[in-house]
């Protein structure tokens, strides 16, 4: 008779187990889209590239996958250039590129894309399917100059607050933040927050120690959520 318990509980341990345990096609990946231009900053996408790109879980086959599809995409798909010596070939112009749930409007030399309608057309059409928009330092412009952040609360590179403030009246500019969460609309302080604010939308949208995980992975220890405000948390 004991036996024939322990089998029984044995068998509801496994079977609880496998029952929990993701096989490797069952995860469905969220898009990334990482937008570029020419002048980027190069921490700016860079840090949320890898924090997205490194996030993974391990699966019933005990092996490590990623549980995000990330690519770069741009207004063409010419060689761009970062920070005056890194050159970047786009994976995707945004006439083709997969439809991302989560794009990447990194800061840098933001003029010529703000002044490209067709840039501006494609940020402000691709909200109606995007979960989430996540603008690092000056990208938040961009955000703006589609009609993104009418009403919310957003951050940007500490140099340019007031003229984020100056150019969309309507919305709220904080400041001493590392990062802003609407919701649909992250935005963050400038170069390296941008790391911060990636790994806040993995936590918020696959689990904290997911996160955690990811900043031990990538040695970064800089990673305080409680620097960040979420709006409906006040």
């Amino acid at each position: 008779m004991k036996h024939i318990q322990m089998f029984g509980l044995l068998w509801l341990v496994f079977f609880l187990a496998d029952g929990n345990a993701q096989k490797s096609k069952d995860i469905e990946r969220r898009n990334v889209a990482i937008f570029l231009y020419e002048g980027v900053e190069l921490l700016d996408f860079s840090g949320p590239a890898e924090v997205f790109a490194a996030t993974s879980i391990k699966t019933k086959e005990d092996q490590w996958t990623s549980l995000f599809n990330v690519y770069t995409v741009a207004y063409g798909t010419d060689h761009i250039k970062s920070q005056g010596f890194v050159e970047i070939i786009p994976n995707y112009s945004i006439e083709i590129c997969p439809t991302p749930d989560i794009i990447v409007i990194p800061g840098g030399a933001t003029s010529k894309s703000r002044k490209t309608p067709e840039v501006i057309d494609w940020i402000r059409n691709s909200s109606e399917t995007t979960e989430v928009f996540l603008s690092v330092c000056t990208g938040a412009f961009l955000l703006g100059d589609a009609g993104l952040l009418k009403d919310q609360k957003a951050t940007t590179w500490y140099g340019s607050i007031e003229r984020l403030k100056e150019t969309f009246t309507d919305t709220e500019v904080l400041q001493n933040v590392r990062f802003v969460d609407n919701g649909k609309i992250v935005t963050t302080a400038g170069v390296s927050a941008g790391i911060d604010g990636a790994l806040h939308v993995v936590e918020r949208l696959i689990s904290k120690d997911v996160a955690l995980e990811t900043a031990k992975y990538m040695e970064y220890d800089k990673w305080h959520p409680n620097e960040g405000y979420v709006v409906g948390e006040e």
